[in-house]
C-alpha cells in the first residue's frame, strides 16, 4: 500500500492587501509545478510510472506538463474538484492502491476579476503537493475534520495546526514557516490590469513551432546539460552534439541546480526595447529585468526576472528559478523558467 511520505507547500511572494497573490506570470499550473518540484526532489529513481491527480482549476498545460517538468513518465492525469472532501477521498484512494509513486497537487489562485476584488481569501494564492509511495509499514494520513467549504489547500495548511496528528514519517517541505505578508507588494488594480492584458495578448515575435518547444523542455524546464565523456566538455542547452568536439556518442545528461544561482550580469528592458511577445507585459507592468545567471561554475543561462522590482537585483545576488508563464502562442501559454530573488541564499556583492 502507498502512504504519504512528503507534503510540500508553495506560497507566492507577491502580496495584495497582505494576502499572498499569484504574480502576473503565475497560474494554477505554475503554482502546482513549484510545489511538485519541491516534493519530488531526490525521487527520480523510484520505480514505476508516476500517477498525477490534480485538485482545483488547472489550465490545459497541466494535463501534459508534469511529465517533462519532473522528468518522469506519468500515467493519465486525473482531475478533481479542489475541495477538502475531494482531497481526503483522493488520498484514501491512492493509499489503497499500489504501483509506482503518486502525486496529488492542489492549487488555489483567487480570481482577479473586478467582481471578486472585494472577496479576498484568508489564505490567498498557494499550492500544495502530496507524494505517496509504497512502504513496508504504511501510516495513513489523518486529515482534520473541516467545514465543507474548506479547500484542499486550506485543509493542508490546517494540518500544521495539529502536528501531533501527523505521522512522524511525513516530511514537510517548503513555505510552512513563511510569515504572512512577506514578499513584493502589488496593487490589486495593477494585477488585474496585467491579467486582462495577458488574456488578450497575441505573440508576434519569433515563431517557435510547438514540437520544437516541447523538444526543448528538458533543457529549458529542468536545466539538463550534456556532459561529453570524450572531451569532458559541457553543452547547455542540450543539443545532442557536444559543442566542443562535435561528438554525439559519448554524451550523458547532467542536471544543473535550479536554485542558488548567482547573478553575473543584469539589464533592465524598458518600453520599446522588449521583443513583441512581451508587449502586453510591458504595457501593463512597465520595464522588466533580464539576468545572466551562473547555475554552476561556467554554466550560465539568461533568464527574465520575476517577483522583484526592476532595478533592485544586483550583480552578486543569489536567485532561485521558478516555472512561469512566458507568452501566449498558438492559443496556449508557453512556459519557461525565470529568476526570482532567493529566499534562503545571502546576497553576495562582486565587482562585476
Amino acid at each position: 500500500m502507498r502512504t504519504v511520505v512528503r507534503i510540500a507547500a508553495y506560497i507566492p511572494s507577491t502580496v495584495v492587501d497582505e494576502v499572498p497573490a499569484g504574480a502576473p506570470d503565475e497560474d494554477e499550473f505554475t503554482l502546482g509545478a513549484t510545489a511538485a518540484e519541491r516534493v519530488w526532489i531526490g525521487r527520480h529513481e523510484a520505480p514505476g510510472a508516476l500517477a498525477v491527480h490534480l485538485l482545483g482549476e488547472f489550465p490545459a498545460a497541466a494535463d501534459w506538463g508534469f511529465a517533462p517538468l519532473l522528468g518522469r513518465e506519468t500515467e493519465a492525469v486525473v482531475r478533481h474538484t479542489g475541495t477538502a472532501a475531494e482531497l481526503g477521498a483522493t488520498l484514501r484512494a491512492l493509499e489503497e492502491g499500489s504501483g509506482g509513486p503518486a502525486l496529488a497537487v492542489a492549487s488555489e489562485l483567487p480570481e482577479r476579476t473586478r467582481a471578486r476584488a472585494e472577496k479576498s481569501s484568508a489564505i490567498g494564492a498557494a499550492a500544495v503537493a502530496y507524494l505517496l509511495e509504497e512502504v513496508d509499514e504504511p501510516s495513513p494520513l489523518p486529515l482534520p475534520k473541516l467545514p465543507a467549504t474548506r479547500t484542499a489547500v486550506g485543509a493542508t495548511l490546517r494540518l500544521m495546526g495539529s502536528p501531533k496528528a501527523v505521522p512522524r514519517s511525513v516530511t514537510f517541505i517548503g513555505d510552512w514557516d513563511r510569515p504572512p505578508g512577506a514578499g513584493r507588494t502589488m496593487d490589486s488594480k495593477l494585477l488585474r490590469k496585467a491579467e486582462e492584458a495577458n488574456l488578450g495578448a497575441v505573440a508576434e515575435g519569433a515563431y517557435v513551432p510547438r514540437p520544437r518547444y516541447l523538444e526543448n523542455l528538458p533543457s529549458r524546464w529542468r536545466f539538463l546539460a550534456e556532459l561529453c565523456g570524450a572531451c569532458h566538455g559541457t553543452t547547455f542547452p542540450a543539443r545532442g552534439v557536444c559543442r566542443h568536439c562535435g561528438r554525439s556518442d559519448a554524451l550523458t545528461l547532467l542536471p544543473l541546480p535550479h536554485d542558488g544561482g548567482r547573478v553575473v550580469a543584469i539589464t533592465t528592458v524598458g518600453k520599446g526595447g522588449q521583443p513583441t511577445e512581451f508587449d502586453g507585459q510591458v504595457e501593463a507592468l512597465g520595464a522588466y529585468d533580464v539576468a545572466l545567471v551562473e547555475l554552476a561554475r561556467g554554466r550560465r543561462v539568461t533568464l527574465q526576472v520575476s517577483d522583484a522590482v526592476p532595478g533592485t537585483l544586483r550583480v552578486g545576488d543569489h536567485v532561485d528559478t521558478r516555472l512561469r508563464r512566458l507568452y501566449p502562442m498558438e492559443g496556449e501559454w508557453r512556459y519557461g523558467r525565470k529568476a526570482v530573488p532567493s529566499r534562503t541564499s545571502p546576497r553576495r556583492e562582486t565587482g562585476g
